[in-house]
C-alpha cells in the first residue's frame, strides 16, 4: 500500500502547458525541436518494451500521419503525438486488432528493430510514470481525433485547433472538445493494511 497515494496517468509532473496550445508560431518551434510519439492504431511505438520511442518532427515514420498534438513540456523539451495510421506494414495484420488486447507488433521500416508499435496494454507496466502518462494521453486524443471529425450539431467536417486539444466547425462555429471522464476508486488503508 505504500504507492497508494500516486496517481496513475497524471502524477508524473508533466507540463500540459495548455496557455501555449492557441500559439501557432510557438507551436511551430516546440515541433521543430521537439519530439514526437508516432501511434500506429492505437499503439504508440516503444523501445524495447520498456521506453517510449521519439522521433523528430521530420522523421520519415511521420511522412503519412496527420497532424501533430502536443502533448506537453518536460525536462528534455516539447513532446507531441501523432496518428501515423495511414501506413500500412508490408505484413499487414488484422486492422481491427484482436480483441481487448492485439499482441501482434509492428515494425517500421524506418526505425531500428528494437523499435516497435506495440499494444499499450502489454506493456504499460513496463514504462515509467511519465511514459505511462504521455502515451495514455496521446491514445487518447488520437482516437478521440479518429472519432470525432464531424460536428455534432450540423454534420459538417470539423477542423483540429488549440495544438489538437479542439475542433472547430466552420459551418456553424461549434467548438467541440474531449471528454473528461471522472473515475474514482477507493481504497481504504492504515498503514501497509487495506480494509
Amino acid at each position: 500500500m505504500r504507492h497508494g497515494e500516486e496517481v496513475t496517468f497524471g502524477g508524473s509532473g508533466l507540463n500540459r502547458a495548455a496557455e501555449l496550445r492557441g500559439d501557432a508560431g510557438r507551436m511551430a518551434e516546440l515541433l521543430s525541436t521537439g519530439r514526437v510519439l508516432p501511434v500506429w492504431r492505437g499503439k504508440p511505438l516503444v523501445v524495447a518494451g520498456t521506453a517510449l520511442g521519439w522521433v523528430c518532427a521530420d522523421s520519415p515514420v511521420l511522412r503519412d500521419g496527420a497532424t501533430p498534438v502536443f502533448l506537453g513540456l518536460q525536462e528534455g523539451g516539447a513532446c507531441f503525438a501523432q496518428d501515423i495510421s495511414a501506413w500500412v506494414p508490408t505484413l499487414a495484420s488484422d486492422p481491427t486488432g484482436s480483441g481487448f488486447f492485439d499482441a501482434q507488433r509492428q515494425a517500421h521500416p524506418a526505425l531500428p528493430e528494437d523499435h516497435l508499435l506495440e499494444d499499450l496494454r502489454g506493456v504499460m507496466a513496463s514504462l515509467s510514470p511519465r511514459d505511462a502518462e504521455l502515451a495514455a494521453t496521446a491514445k487518447a486524443i488520437l482516437q478521440w481525433h479518429a472519432t470525432h471529425g464531424y460536428c455534432s450539431a450540423c454534420g459538417a467536417a470539423t477542423e483540429i485547433v488549440k495544438s489538437g486539444w479542439q475542433r472547430s466547425c466552420s459551418a456553424c462555429s461549434a467548438q467541440h472538445f474531449p471528454r473528461t471522464d471522472p473515475v474514482v476508486i477507493m481504497l481504504v488503508v492504515r498503514g501497509n493494511d487495506l480494509l
